[in-house]
């Protein structure tokens, strides 16, 4: 293969997918500026919903069916405000209380929380109802053993307290490496599918295919121009989104009003986020991760669109597999899987699972080996298949 023609193959194509508006939506837009929005939205949202939930249920009234008069008068001097029910889960479920309490007849007796666990407000209504009735609880235990001549300290002989060995950089990369494999792959797929789409069945309807096959240079020329410029394309939606996404974490803000102190949890996954390990060792073997994969899916989704006969066809044959990746990808994210050089042959799965261990630092050398070995012999097959079929007359001038 000539380099000069590959070289003005992917020229052309690069020409072509730059005036594209679908690929600089899939591309740029998507990674700019809806990740930004996304998570700045959240980091808003979330705490305000909670602070509204726990503003409600200082308000919300408790549904009571007790017998215990110390138990009725521990709540009320918790500030809550007591109503009697005949239907409590009714009273919940509609709304009429934000949580109820019922005694039942056993012995020693027994105290019910019912909560709607899908409504904030009814949960945490429901927590101030189990801490009132917590320290009612161990109020009257301390009494009995003060009465009994008991010293209370024999409640608590001991402390125990969890302490976290990870440091931040861990517990970051745990958090990142999470979510990262998962928009990655699945972004890489949607991100190449355009410009694919419009150099197989694009070019075919616009009746352009002919004139570069009637060019000096050969198809396996072409192709590997075509599918160089599909990597490129992916890749740089995984540079965009990686850099995207990178910065909104870096720089999450609460939505303090300058009146009430920041959220505790927010400034946690500031603190968190501020420690992800995006050096240039770490980027690197993510690189070196994602570029058979950039092969693998640019070659597999050149041989499938290659069959179609216009653009609107070629998104009805691309768009199946861009949810095909998503389990693979989603699942290889989950913590506390354990890769064996068995489920580093699994495609997709592979790369989310060795991004996951790349943040957290702990990436074995024999599934990383077989993880790139793998995925560069399934992007060989592929690019071999799309030059077979490229081949193929009946592929290229099917109508």
């Amino acid at each position: 293969m000539r380099f000069s023609m590959i070289k003005a193959i992917f020229r052309k194509e690069l020409l072509d997918m730059s005036r594209d508006r679908r690929f600089l939506i899939s591309v740029a837009v998507v990674p700019l500026i809806v990740f930004p929005l996304l998570i700045s939205g959240m980091a808003k949202l979330l705490p305000r919903i909670q602070r509204q939930a726990d503003a409600d249920a200082l308000t919300l009234a408790i549904a009571v069916r007790i017998s215990t008069p110390s138990i009725r008068e521990g709540l009320e001097k918790a500030g809550l405000r007591l109503v009697e029910k005949d239907d409590l889960k009714a009273s919940v479920q509609n709304k009429s209380a934000g949580a109820a309490v019922e005694e039942m007849p056993s012995s020693p007796p027994e105290v019910r929380i019912y909560v709607d666990a899908s409504d904030p407000s009814s949960s945490a209504a429901g927590e101030r109802v189990r801490e009132a009735l917590t320290e009612l609880k161990d109020r009257r235990i301390r009494e009995e053993l003060r009465n009994s001549g008991i010293d209370e300290r024999v409640l608590a002989p001991f402390t125990v307290n969890r302490v976290n060995v990870a440091g931040d950089r861990k517990m970051a990369g745990a958090l990142y490496g999470s979510v990262l494999g998962y928009v990655l792959l699945l972004l890489m797929f949607t991100g190449g599918m355009y410009p694919v789409i419009d150099m197989t069945a694009g070019e075919k309807e616009r009746k352009t295919l002919e004139a570069l096959l009637a060019s000096p240079a050969r198809r396996s020329e072409i192709v590997m121009g075509k599918t160089l410029t599909a990597i490129a394309a992916i890749l740089a939606t995984a540079c965009l989104t990686v850099a995207s996404m990178a910065y909104s974490l870096r720089n999450l803000r609460g939505n303090g009003n300058g009146l009430t102190p920041p959220d505790p949890r927010m400034a946690e996954l500031q603190q968190s986020m501020g420690t992800i390990p995006l050096d240039a060792s770490t980027i690197g073997l993510i690189a070196v991760v994602l570029i058979p994969l950039a092969i693998f899916a640019a070659s597999l989704m050149f041989a499938i669109a290659l069959k179609a006969r216009s653009f609107k066809e070629g998104q009805s044959y691309l768009t199946p597999l861009a949810f095909v990746v998503i389990f693979p990808a989603l699942l290889g994210g989950l913590p506390g899987l354990k890769m064996t050089p068995q489920l580093c042959l699994i495609p997709i799965f592979n790369a989310s699972q060795m991004i996951h261990g790349i943040l957290l630092g702990e990436v074995s050398q024999v599934n990383f080996a077989v993880t790139l070995a793998a995925n560069l012999g399934y992007s060989a097959i592929a690019f071999f298949l799309a030059r077979r079929m490229f081949d193929d007359e009946k592929v290229l001038f099917r109508s």
